[in-house]
């Protein structure tokens, strides 16, 4: 086996106080096999499907090994450091300087929920560190949110996306990158914006949830709408790819971004009726919102629904369920009356007007209506 910086890989152990990380063993083979049953472990990882059991002795004695002998890679079981128990695997991906390394992570069903991912990525990045690396990186399909909420819980930061940089059983996928420095302060990264609650926000009308990759028709429809056309900002055409890549990294702003999107669902039929945004705005505690209705659906009041529900529940502080806003700012165009009457029957007050604030498709600018609601 292969040395890395004068440590020795071939049965290295990495301890740590909640998980550990060892080689894999031969008796470890019906365990993965157990696990990888799950579909969910084939969703952004790329698996012999169907996963037999000689599939799991291949990989327990030959593929986790591969790395440790060539001094690339340090692959593990993942293991519960008090009772020993196997609850899935880890690995370092080892640089040839001292510059980056990578790490990866698959915590099995049986043992999701606990922490276990974002244990796995501290435990690692800290051993990184302790030899003279100075930065540690994960990539995460966009869409793999519960790898990206492991990695902000465990200090790492977001960087950006990378465009198809990770493979997925689906093919190449855009990742999330998240990187600690070896500088960098301790403590869990916080999500740009609180969950909703977990029993939603509804009237007898509609609710709203964030927005999905499966939104991404009713999007198109929306903006392709004459109605949206006339009251855009630009004159570029909407196509079904763009708001298809929108809805696909919708829950990633929100955990991320500078974004909340969410989807308003008319509740007699499920169909998603329009959409409401919340935006970091600027100052601390300030959000903007933008709001775009399906046009089957104008003409219902859904959209000054949707902003009493949104409006109660971002208003709230943060330990009352709430998303710690203490003020929330949209603006209408001065002749779109329609959305002016949705954002006073909103509960949204009238707060001045923006001269020249509001591009047209044709280039000219409007004026700007702005409204404001408060906690009181």
């Amino acid at each position: 086996m292969a040395a890395w910086h004068g440590v020795e890989l071939g049965d290295l152990r990495i301890e740590g106080e909640r998980v550990s990380m060892r080689p894999f063993r031969a008796d470890d083979a019906p365990a993965i096999t157990a696990a990888m049953q799950d579909r969910r472990m084939h969703e952004f990882v790329v698996l012999p499907d169907p996963y037999t059991l000689d599939d799991a002795r291949d990989y327990a004695e030959r593929i986790s090994r591969q790395g440790r002998a060539d001094g690339t890679s340090i692959e593990g079981a993942l293991v519960d450091t008090v009772s020993g128990r196997l609850i899935g695997s880890a690995g370092l991906r080892l640089p040839a300087g001292h510059a980056a390394a990578e790490i990866g992570y698959l915590v099995y069903p049986d043992a999701q929920g606990h922490g276990h991912a974002a244990d796995a990525a501290r435990l690692l990045s800290d051993w990184a560190f302790g030899r003279e690396l100075a930065r540690v990186q994960i990539r995460a399909a966009v869409r793999n949110l519960a790898s990206v909420r492991s990695a902000l819980r465990a200090g790492f930061r977001y960087e950006g996306t990378a465009r198809a940089a990770v493979d997925t059983p689906a093919g190449p996928a855009d990742a999330a990158v998240l990187a600690r420095l070896v500088g960098d302060p301790p403590g869990a990264m916080l999500p740009a914006f609180s969950p909703l609650p977990s029993d939603g926000l509804a009237d007898d009308a509609v609710s709203l949830r964030p927005l999905r990759p499966g939104d991404a028709q009713s999007l198109f429809e929306m903006e392709s709408d004459p109605e949206s056309l006339r009251w855009a900002f630009f004159c570029a055409p909407v196509t079904y790819a763009d708001m298809a890549d929108f809805a696909e990294r919708s829950e990633l702003n929100w955990l991320v971004g500078g974004q909340a999107s969410m989807a308003i669902v008319d509740r007699d039929t499920d169909a998603t009726a329009g959409t409401l945004t919340l935006r970091l705005a600027g100052p601390p505690g300030v959000g903007g919102i933008g709001y775009t209705m399906h046009p089957a659906f104008r003409g219902r009041g859904y959209t000054a629904r949707a902003l009493r529900l949104v409006r109660d529940w971002a208003l709230r502080p943060v330990v009352a369920g709430g998303a710690g806003f203490h003020r929330l700012e949209l603006g209408a165009k001065w002749d779109n009356i329609a959305s002016q009457r949705a954002a006073r029957s909103g509960g949204f007050a009238h707060d001045g007007m923006r001269l020249a604030r509001l591009r047209n498709p044709d280039g000219t600018i409007s004026d700007e209506i702005r409204f404001v609601a408060l906690p009181d």
